[in-house]
């Protein structure tokens, strides 16, 4: 049986939306080699280094919440994630800090329970980890394992971002101990410098952490990189 898209089940699914995600910026102070808007790939929209207005962001919230509050929500209880992801969003950490405390201020009702979550490379950490801490921000860092596994992820002058990154996740573990255990995990990329298992050697016997392993980006290589 063909089950056809109407106006009316498209207003049911956004009423009922349990997760929004906003890419802040495109503006990255990483250059990693292997990024699917790097060297390697063709079939990426340009980046600009732009950054999402927070009036549009707020006009999108309120839409929303009409929404969430309407009889088109079937839940009784509804645990929304917002999160933020980029390019580096910490770049953009006005807007995520106005979001968040938008949000917080003034969507007012007993059905929803927001939370916040952030994907990073772990450069600013240092500078915005109070309020991370406060706002009690899942965070999911970028790292490939230790300082080899870690090769391609460099900055724009082309240096290993190891030591700044472990620098910066270190302060965290160190200053909101509880925080880290239970709110921090890590994303790691598997290519020729490093393996599964030294990936997950270092994250366990360093951070007692098991993190996400994910692959390559194979799609819209360019012809002269395949190799």
């Amino acid at each position: 049986m063909i089950e056809y898209i109407t106006p009316e089940k498209v207003k049911s699914l956004i009423a009922n939306l349990s997760h929004l995600v906003f890419e802040v910026t495109d503006a990255c102070n990483l250059r990693c080699k292997y990024c699917a808007y790097g060297e390697f790939y063709d079939d990426y929209d340009e980046r600009n280094n732009r950054y999402l207005p927070i009036e549009k962001a707020i006009k999108l919230i309120n839409y929303l919440y009409s929404q969430w509050t309407s009889y088109r929500n079937t839940a009784s209880k509804n645990n929304i994630l917002i999160s933020f992801y980029g390019g580096e969003p910490l770049l953009n950490f006005r807007f995520i800090q106005k979001i968040v405390n938008y949000v917080t201020s003034n969507i007012k009702d007993s059905r929803l329970d927001f939370s916040f979550a952030m994907t990073t490379n772990g450069l600013l950490l240092d500078k915005y980890v109070d309020f991370l801490y406060e706002k009690q921000f899942h965070l999911l860092i970028s790292l490939d394992g230790d300082i080899t596994n870690n090769s391609y992820r460099v900055d724009t002058k082309g240096c290993n971002s190891f030591e700044r990154i472990v620098h910066n996740i270190n302060l965290i573990k160190k200053k909101y101990p509880s925080y880290f255990s239970e709110f921090v995990n890590f994303n790691a990329v598997i290519h020729n410098m490093n393996s599964v298992e030294s990936i997950y050697d270092f994250f366990t016997k360093t951070y007692g952490k098991i993190p996400r392993i994910g692959e390559l980006n194979t799609v819209g290589i360019r012809k002269d990189k395949i190799e």
